[in-house]
């Protein structure tokens, strides 16, 4: 079976606007003592990012992390992190495609009905599997599965010029997880769906290390790029 090998063919670069915010001051009546409302707390930092900018043309690349429910063989890819101080995390997003093995294919809808979550300690370069530290297995609607926008000219496995449709996801952990400083971790995304007739995939994301694993058939394979996810407290 031949899992896509995905690559965008002409990236471009998209500016990312930040909107200001504008703060308003309530007016007191009866000429009594006030003040303007406090300003609402910034969201928490991430712990970690390698999202992609929404519309940014960049990290079109995406491995094959699915579990068809037709008995094919599935495909897990996982990412290392390590954080600079013990933390806490609360939330994980990420980013994924769908895309068809077949040139000129159109981008397809979403099929995947689950979507499994699960951070692991490290076991000699690569991810403790026989005891995950947390896992999660959530519905698309529970993960906020959310349309991004469609790209075109990019592979699909052995097929070229077909469409993707990209899709941002954000799930909060049943029991936050602390971490240590210095420490490496491992996080995986998984998609379970009907077959590999759609493939789901784990966008690349912005560089760390360079280094993301994809279990198949009992093997991994490293590739030099890292997954578009981000941990938050």
């Amino acid at each position: 079976m031949n899992l896509p090998t995905m690559s965008f063919r002409r990236p471009r670069f998209a500016r990312l606007g930040i909107p200001l915010a504008l703060a308003a001051a309530l007016v007191a009546c009866g000429g009594h003592d006030h003040e303007e409302d406090a300003a609402p707390l910034p969201p928490p930092g991430a712990l970690h990012t390698g999202l992609n900018a929404a519309g940014a043309n960049t990290g079109i690349e995406a491995r094959t992390s699915q579990a068809p429910t037709n008995g094919a063989e599935p495909s897990t890819v996982y990412d290392d992190f390590r954080l600079a101080s013990a933390s806490t995390i609360a939330t994980v997003a990420w980013q994924g495609v769908y895309c068809v093995q077949a040139d000129g294919s159109t981008a397809p809808g979403a099929t995947a009905t689950q979507f499994i979550v699960a951070i692991y300690a490290d076991n000699a370069g690569q991810p403790n599997l026989a005891a995950p530290l947390t896992q999660t297995t959530v519905t698309p609607a529970a993960a906020g599965q959310t349309f991004e926008r469609n790209v075109g000219n990019v592979t699909c496995g052995t097929a070229i010029n077909t469409n993707w449709s990209l899709y941002d996801y954000r799930v909060t952990l049943p029991t936050p997880l602390a971490v240590a400083a210095n420490t490496t971790y491992w996080v995986s995304v998984q998609a379970i769906s009907p077959s590999y007739d759609v493939y789901w995939g784990w966008r690349a994301g912005a560089a760390k290390n360079n280094l993301s694993l994809m279990l198949f058939q009992g093997a991994y394979t490293s590739y030099t790029l890292d997954r578009a996810y981000s941990l938050l407290p």
